[in-house]
């Protein structure tokens, strides 16, 4: 075989001197370049894997924090929400509250004011009185012809304002007294006792003239004069 490597002008000890080259340098680069390159390629691809991991693990981070804030946004919301219909309730029931109070108010300064009107006209009504007593009684004597004596006066004057028809004892109380003119202590006393019962309460209307109307829980006895003078004139027509 050397002799025919020869024939071909191919040096044999240098052909071998070659190959030994070849392959310390295939060694060389396998051991000092190729491995390192491979090792430099493989750490490269895992820190790329690495760093896809964290790009989707930040993604997922962002999306579950977005998640989060939009929760946390609803919740806030439905908190206000809450809150400004609870201001809303609170609001209406102060404003209902103040509405009441001062219809509250309003009816008491009415009903003050009434009291106060009436008492006034009963106190004017009282200061007449004794003028209306001595006109009833002026009138009397001169229809009778003869001036009463002073006990009779006032029997005159118990009959015109407080006497009471006999049927007002059947009554059943509470009971209202109307008189055309405020009543005494002492007078409104006797219609109590008179009544038999202590439940009475007085009014005073000047329109009926004289008299007395007794009101029970479902009917009343009408005796006074408007009431007479008004039967008087259905008879006269």
């Amino acid at each position: 075989m050397a002799e025919a490597l020869d024939s071909l002008g191919i040096n044999v000890g240098l052909l071998i001197a070659y190959v030994i080259n070849l392959i310390l340098m295939l060694v060389l680069l396998r051991v000092f370049a190729y491995k390192p390159i491979l090792n430099m390629l493989e750490q490269r691809r895992e820190r790329i894997a690495e760093g896809i991991n964290n790009a989707r693990r930040a993604e997922e981070a962002l999306a579950s924090a977005n998640a989060d804030r939009e929760a946390i946004l609803d919740e806030a919301r439905a908190e206000a929400q809450r809150l400004i219909a609870e201001a809303r309730t609170r609001a209406q029931e102060a404003a209902n509250q103040i509405e009441q109070e001062a219809r509250a108010e309003a009816r008491r300064i009415v009903e003050e004011a009434r009291r106060e009107a009436q008492a006034e006209k009963e106190l004017a009504l009282a200061d007449m009185r004794s003028q209306i007593v001595s006109l009833s009684i002026a009138a009397a004597s001169h229809l009778v012809g003869q001036v009463a004596s002073e006990d009779r006066q006032q029997q005159m004057v118990d009959e015109f304002f407080t006497a009471l028809p006999p049927e007002a004892q059947g009554l059943t109380p509470p009971l209202e007294v109307v008189t055309a003119v405020p009543l005494t202590d002492a007078e409104k006393a006797r219609i109590r006792q008179s009544l038999g019962t202590e439940d009475v309460t007085f009014v005073t209307d000047p329109s009926i003239l004289g008299g007395v109307i007794v009101r029970g829980e479902s009917e009343q006895i009408d005796a006074s004069y408007r009431s007479q003078l008004a039967d008087m004139r259905e008879q006269l027509v």
